[in-house]
């Protein structure tokens, strides 16, 4: 069964973010494919994947904010800061065997979807303008 899936609903209709979005859901899958709590190794590593593909796609998004002069960039970033705070500080418990990793995943799937089809889709019109694809 996938945890997280990808659906039409989802897209901001520009190729790069949508493909990168896919792509955040699909680590998020692998992460609750596995026993994050039994196989520490293989925990770190998408944690890891995690944090560096979430840096990599906000800085993405961020890029576009200022090429299109997006009004509501503030507050999106906000919104950007505090979910790698978040996974920042779940790896730090996740290293020294204080996880809840169930709980984790969950709220880092309520996250992607409510920031997709709420924060994400504030700028559709915007890139749209600015002839992004």
């Amino acid at each position: 069964m996938v945890f997280m899936e990808w659906s039409d609903e989802l897209s901001v209709k520009v190729k790069e973010i949508d493909e990168q979005h896919k792509e955040l859901i699909e680590i998020i899958n692998q992460a609750h494919k596995i026993n994050m709590g039994e196989d520490k190794k293989k925990g770190n590593e998408i944690l890891n994947k995690l944090i560096e593909f979430t840096r990599v796609h906000f800085t993405t998004e961020e890029k576009y904010f200022k090429k299109c002069k997006y009004p509501k960039s503030e507050e999106h970033i906000v919104e950007h800061v505090e979910l790698i705070e978040k996974v920042l500080k779940f790896k730090r418990d996740y290293e020294i065997g204080k996880c809840n990793c169930e709980e984790f995943l969950g709220f880092l799937k309520d996250w992607l979807e409510n920031h997709l089809k709420v924060m994400d889709m504030k700028y559709v019109d915007n890139f749209q303008k600015c002839g992004l694809k």
